[in-house]
């Protein structure tokens, strides 16, 4: 695929996940596909996950803030089958602590289709924030105390 479908196909996936679209999300990646938080710390969010985990991910996280998380794309850059995006997203978590993290996600594709996913935020905030979201089991998802 060129260059610029994609980009077209990031913007699509950044489209599903806003929306927490679990269709969306599993049709635009590939059987093999992974995502992969590049955290060092804390452990939890060391995350791999497959496309079935990972396509729960935005509507079970947003169970935890007052409304469904929208990532912001600040800027693209796409080289071969590679695209780097900057985003950036602001949400209020239902423990009152505001979440306004910044990341970078180097997104790979092979035939239109997602097979790598690696997300680079601050970790820090994200431990400050949230506790342990699990795709697997959004009935025990904690958050951090206000």
């Amino acid at each position: 695929m060129s260059i610029e479908a994609n980009k077209a196909a990031v913007r699509g996936w950044f489209e599903a996940v806003n929306h927490g679209d679990e269709a969306a999300i599993l049709e635009s990646t590939a059987e093999d596909f992974v995502f992969l938080t590049m955290a060092v710390e804390p452990e939890w969010l060391q995350y791999k996950w497959d496309r079935v985990q990972f396509s729960k991910v935005p509507a079970n996280m947003s169970t935890v803030l007052t409304a469904p998380i929208q990532l912001k794309i600040v800027a693209m850059t796409a080289e071969d089958d590679r695209v780097a995006v900057e985003a950036e997203t602001d949400s209020q978590l239902l423990n009152g602590r505001r979440y306004n993290n910044a990341y970078h996600f180097v997104f790979k594709l092979r035939g239109g289709k997602f097979t790598e996913v690696r997300e680079y935020s601050c970790s820090h905030l994200a431990q400050n924030c949230f506790g342990a979201v699990t795709p697997d089991d959004p009935a025990g998802a904690t958050m951090a105390e206000a």
